[in-house]
């Protein structure tokens, strides 16, 4: 088995996220099979039903804590805006999509699996439905948390990307607070949603094995991007500019 033993080695990073992606798919595949009762609103069956019933009764629900983590999702969501714009910026000053850093492409490529993940889980497979109506008596989709998922994900990502923009590394103070505030924030978006009781436990940390599944990726994906592109010799003011971002 040394063959096995040297992929490992050789790929790290890459048998990380295999690893999560497998332990995810099986958590998901345990929740929507094991103790499902109809214990939420309508007569809706939930997996792990004892374990989710009483976590349930133990936090009850706070609305507000439902409304700051929203407040948290808009703020992450600037943050995956704040990369695009980086990204928009290189490529209006290099005039050459294949000259936008790798870290940026590598963004991209995890926000569209981001989406993916979300529109599979809330349009096509209902693993648990929330333990709550929303506005007009509507059942949702809860599982995984949407707001641990892409909160977790876009900070989780910025935290490793924000090493990698040159304005930030020559500033370190700011690098470190923007690292700071990025673990802060996801500590909290999970904190929230777990005291809010509008997701059902085993919900939220499924949330938090996909971001750390698109995260994975992410780092594993990000040193594999290369580009062929025909050189261009930059002007003085255009490699000056090109070092900001």
């Amino acid at each position: 088995m040394d063959f096995i033993k040297d992929f490992i080695d050789k790929n790290k990073k890459l048998s990380i996220t295999i690893l999560l992606a497998v332990s995810t798919l099986f958590y998901t595949i345990l929740v929507a099979a094991i103790d499902r009762k109809p214990i939420g609103p309508q007569g809706s069956k939930v997996g792990w039903s004892a374990l989710n019933g009483s976590f349930r009764d133990a936090i009850g629900q706070h609305p507000a804590w439902d409304k700051f983590t929203d407040v948290l999702m808009v703020l992450a969501i600037l943050v995956a805006l704040s990369f695009v714009a980086i990204g928009v910026m290189q490529l209006i000053q290099r005039k050459n999509i294949f000259k936008v850093d790798k870290t940026i492409w590598g963004m991209a490529g995890l926000y569209v699996l981001m989406v993916i993940v979300y529109i599979v889980f809330d349009k096509i497979i209902k693993v648990n439905m929330r333990p709550i109506l929303e506005e007009g008596d509507k059942l949702e989709c809860s599982y995984p948390s949407s707001h641990v998922l892409v909160i977790c994900t876009i900070m989780g990502s910025a935290y490793v990307a924000w090493g990698q923009i040159k304005f930030l590394t020559e500033r370190k103070m700011i690098l470190e607070i923007c690292k700071i505030a990025a673990i802060g924030i996801m500590a909290l978006a999970i904190a929230g949603r777990l005291v809010s009781g509008v997701h059902w436990f085993t919900d939220i940390f499924g949330g938090m094995l996909f971001a750390a599944t698109l995260i994975s990726a992410y780092i594993a994906a990000v040193p594999m991007i290369k580009f062929k592109a025909k050189e261009k010799k930059l002007t003085k003011r255009e490699e000056r500019e090109a070092t900001i971002y």
